[in-house]
């Protein structure tokens, strides 16, 4: 009876692989009356290939521009059967005009692939490629190009959707700086394991990649993010209310954070993600931050998140920064195994130290040393001005604890200053093994932010349970290369 079972599943499958078709889409030639299975006999529209596409169907699309058209299957595919749009060999489509806004339409679809579009100025503003709701997952939009210049984000996963993949786009242009809005990619409403890879996101003036409200264990990795001009340039990666368990790994990011000097390369407000092995360079606010705040009544706690072997280089303000406001407390995170290269600029008329530990707006003030929980260990910190000795600040209210270590003058605030040697001797269980020294990248001015074999930072880091090559990690994003 099993073997039986067994055999008509095989014969089920391979049937409805053996009636899989391909169809083919030409805006000039294509006539919607054809059968659509040749190139010569094709349909013209891909309202038409939306109707009739089912599972393991690709349909095979001509260069040409397709206005007034979505991408919006009426059937889903399965995962031994995906449904395929793909540009046709060697051309790329274009998809204009769209319905309501949006362009590509999947929502409540599984198991569909969108491949090599250019993707542009909808008639209307709003998600430009939408995957949105529970029943949404397993899609994939691959290799497309994807811009709304006047609009507010190119692509969205939305309400629930799940195991979607976003990867090898081209995803730029949105937004408006004189409000601050604009995303890339956005990651909205209790998504989860969705992945956003190996993209290039650029001139978004909110943030080039978003995850919010209550977004879980999705990746951001191996994306370039930057922008081509500073009244584009927002933020890199916004991890924010209650999106937690997330991973944002080996990202380029660089060039951004001009709008305003707040904008965070990647900023966490959320808890136990893991940010790792991203390089950061040149830009204009923050480099790393963790900040704990309330959002629209929402409460926001930066906790238990693991910020490990990123690389961050010549940001206009702080390397990093851990915030706490109000009643809410930036706690227990560690901080390990990062190269931090200092900032050439100054902060309200100060120096901007590599790091900022933060507790101005609490209601109950803190005292410099009290770190709440979070560990610094195995960092590089290194200041290119040469004589600068105090790295890290506290900036809190009310008087100094006394610590007889420097002190610098901010907005109504009384800081304390340490060098590493000061902060490792006095709380030892906050900071250990930290570094300062040069740390011999290969060529930054290049971008390139490899370590030379005399690089201090060389197996110099601390085992957190992530790959490496050698007798310890070492510190930054980039391992060493024997």
């Amino acid at each position: 009876m099993l073997r039986c079972a067994v055999l008509i599943a095989i014969v089920v499958l391979t049937c409805s692989l053996a009636s899989a078709s391909t169809y083919y889409v030409d805006s000039s030639r294509g006539n919607d009356s054809n059968p659509g299975k040749s190139a010569q006999r094709a349909w013209k529209t891909l309202t038409k290939a939306n109707a009739v596409l089912q599972p393991g169907d690709t349909c095979l699309v001509r260069a040409g521009v397709y206005g007034g058209q979505v991408i919006s299957p009426a059937n889903s595919g399965t995962e031994k059967a995906p449904i395929i749009y793909a540009a046709y060999q060697g051309e790329t489509p274009e998809l204009t005009g769209g319905q309501s806004g949006s362009l590509v339409i999947l929502d409540g679809k599984a198991y569909v692939t969108v491949k090599g579009f250019k993707i542009y100025s909808p008639d209307d503003h709003d998600w430009v490629v939408r995957m949105a709701g529970e029943n949404t997952h397993h899609n994939r939009i691959e290799s497309c190009d994807i811009s709304d210049p006047e609009g507010y984000a190119p692509v969205v996963i939305a309400l629930g959707a799940h195991h979607n993949t976003v990867i090898g786009n081209t995803i730029h242009d949105t937004g408006h700086r004189e409000e601050g809005s604009g995303d890339c990619v956005v990651v909205n409403g209790k998504c989860h394991h969705n992945a956003i890879t190996r993209n290039r996101c650029y001139n978004a003036c909110h943030s080039q990649i978003m995850l919010m409200n209550g977004s879980l264990h999705n990746t951001v990795s191996e994306n370039d993010l930057y922008a081509t001009k500073h009244d584009w340039a927002g933020a890199g990666v916004n991890v924010i209310l209650g999106s937690d368990n997330n991973q944002v790994i080996g990202n380029r990011i660089h060039d951004l954070g001009y709008i305003t000097d707040e904008k965070c390369a990647i900023q966490i407000d959320s808890s136990h993600n893991t940010i790792r092995n991203n390089t950061i360079y040149n830009c204009g606010a923050f480099g790393i931050s963790p900040q704990s705040y309330t959002y629209g009544g929402q409460p926001q706690p930066a906790c238990g998140n693991l910020i490990a072997n990123n690389t961050v280089c010549n940001c206009g303000r702080q390397g990093l920064v851990i915030i706490s406001k109000r009643d809410l407390y930036s706690r227990g995170n560690r901080i390990v195994n990062n190269i931090v290269v200092g900032s050439p600029g100054h902060w309200y008329g100060t120096n901007a130290w590599i790091m900022v530990f933060d507790t101005y707006h609490l209601n109950n003030p803190a005292q410099p040393g009290d770190w709440f929980g979070n560990v610094f260990q195995n960092n590089l910190f290194f200041h290119r001005r040469p004589g600068e000795s105090n790295l890290v600040m506290y900036n809190h209210r009310g008087p100094s604890a006394g610590s007889g270590s420097p002190r610098a003058e901010s907005r109504g605030g009384n800081p304390v200053t340490w060098s590493l040697r000061e902060l490792q001797k006095q709380f030892p269980t906050a900071f250990s093994g930290n570094l300062e020294a040069a740390p011999q990248f290969v060529n930054p001015a290049a971008g390139d932010f490899r370590l030379k074999p005399t690089s201090p930072a060389v197996d110099a880091g601390r085992d957190v349970g992530l790959p490496f090559k050698g007798k310890a990690p070492d510190m930054g994003a980039l391992e060493h290369s024997l």
